[in-house]
């Protein structure tokens, strides 16, 4: 059995890589956090949840040699989830969500990893710019 762990958490680890997932119904709440601000939020949840699954580490099973390493990655990937030219402020119910749903993500399961990321699409957790920027 520990070969098909260390297939899935393998594989759990190349799929955080992943980006453009399908979106998911977008969530209610004020506008707070800056861009910067809820990258970095879902940033350190991440490699939290990174480093309770056990994925972070010399183990050979680890996805990430350092917190360090998994935080230049993830830090990235949500940049590139939600560009500064599209997102330009968040949605707070929408971060909250993605937040918990990193939190609460199965160590070994791709399918909720894969959920959660569907909760963290940027149709969820930014604010869409405005339609006339004139204001009128």
């Amino acid at each position: 059995m520990p070969g098909k762990t260390t297939s899935k958490l393998k594989l759990f680890a190349m799929l955080g890589l992943a980006a453009g997932l399908a979106a998911g119904a977008s969530a209610c709440g004020g506008v707070t956090d800056s861009r910067e601000s809820a990258r970095d939020k879902a940033t350190k949840a991440t490699c939290d949840r990174y480093q309770t699954c056990g994925l972070i580490g010399a183990d050979a099973n680890a996805a990430y040699a350092t917190y360090d390493s998994c935080t230049t990655v993830w830090k990235s990937n949500w940049e590139q989830r939600w560009p500064v030219n599209t997102c330009m402020a968040i949605n707070q119910g929408g971060l909250n969500v993605c937040l918990n749903a990193i939190g609460a993500t199965e160590c070994t399961s791709i399918l909720d990893f894969l959920a959660t990321l569907a909760k963290c699409e940027e149709i969820d957790v930014c604010q869409a710019p405005p339609s006339n920027p004139d204001g009128g």
